[in-house]
């Protein structure tokens, strides 16, 4: 059976009317030897430093920086149930099909569930930036292999870890200096977020 793997339902809805998809299942849209499903956005997202051991739960400026020997991502509460199906389909899947949008996010979104899921078949890339009846024909037609489109995999975790790394690291430790200060609140920093304030302050 051939997966496709979407970012959310509408997209998981358009693809499947191209491919003849009508028969609606629960999470997916199901037809002769192809199922559609979808994320809804990410199912996934990287543990917080308290998943990697107790003593985080405690902000310390002893304990920073906090450097993950291993990354662990876990799935979301609020979007399990989704999670659950697309590990079933991935499960059942003889080939993949990853119908995300095409950009590094698009491509890390699937690849971080397929990542988990442990699936090591063959995985092919749609890559389309319209979502009409004739945008979609024409991907069809020109899948990509998978490894063209890995870099942006790449490109997506290391931008999201650094998010991680700094948002971590900087927030505990202004957020402690801050309480040392008399300040009872949390200071968050961001990789982003902090050097735009300041260019707008």
């Amino acid at each position: 059976m051939r997966v496709f793997l979407c970012e959310k339902p509408s997209q998981g809805k358009d693809i499947a009317r191209v491919l003849g998809a009508g028969q609606r299942g629960s999470g997916c849209y199901i037809g002769r030897d192809v199922t559609v499903t979808w994320c809804i956005g990410h199912l996934v997202e990287a543990v917080q430093p308290e998943g990697y051991g107790e003593q985080y739960k405690r902000w310390s400026i002893d304990q920073l920086p906090i450097i993950p020997e291993r990354w662990r991502v876990e799935v979301k509460a609020s979007v399990a149930a989704q999670f659950k199906v697309v590990k079933q389909l991935v499960a059942q899947a003889s080939e993949l099909v990853i119908a995300t949008d095409a950009d590094r996010e698009g491509e890390m979104i699937a690849r971080e569930i397929l990542d988990l899921c442990g699936y090591r078949r063959q995985i092919q890339r749609l890559w389309l930036s319209a979502l009409n009846d004739a945008s979609i024909r024409k991907a069809l037609g020109a899948l990509k292999p998978s490894g063209e489109t890995l870099p942006l995999y790449y490109s997506a975790l290391a931008r999201s870890r650094a998010d991680w790394l700094i948002g971590t690291t900087l927030s505990r430790l202004f957020t402690v200096i801050g309480r040392q200060a008399g300040y009872s609140g949390v200071l968050s920093v961001g990789r982003v977020q902090t050097p735009t304030l300041r260019l707008v302050v």
